[in-house]
């Protein structure tokens, strides 16, 4: 999808996104995707170097994009340590299995913090703008 400048919004600017995802190929698209549109973006490949990176990080992260289901520590383990160090973190998890496996075998907290994939990135922004909103 094609993107203009007059997709960039100005308040995004402020916004600083925390990406986890261990599928690189996921992780640059919504870097991409994102960065065009003016957010600041962290980007990680597990939750081990996500911690690592919101630890070392000086500035605010606002949101924290991450997949559910990766090797060395999964999303929902890696948000439970991540809200002890940056507790006003907002979180959307995203994940290309669907809900019910997740509520099954994970930890997943709740229906509004969840997005499957594949999705497409105005999906992903509306998400963010309704989480940072609320």
């Amino acid at each position: 999808m094609a993107t203009n400048p007059t997709d960039r919004d100005p308040l995004n600017r402020a916004t600083t996104v925390l990406l986890v995802d261990d599928d690189e190929k996921v992780r640059k698209w919504i870097h991409e995707e994102l960065e065009r549109r003016g957010y600041n973006l962290l980007e990680a490949c597990d939750g081990e170097d996500a911690l690592l990176i919101a630890e070392l990080h000086r500035g605010p992260v606002d949101i924290v994009l991450t997949d559910i289901v990766m090797p060395k520590l999964n999303g929902p383990e890696f948000v439970k340590v991540l809200l002890g160090l940056r507790p006003d973190a907002k979180v959307l998890y995203i994940s290309g299995y669907p809900e019910s496996f997740l509520r099954n075998n994970t930890s997943l907290p709740s229906r509004d913090n969840y997005l499957q994939k594949p999705f497409e990135i105005s999906t992903l922004i509306a998400r963010i703008t309704d989480l940072l909103g609320s």
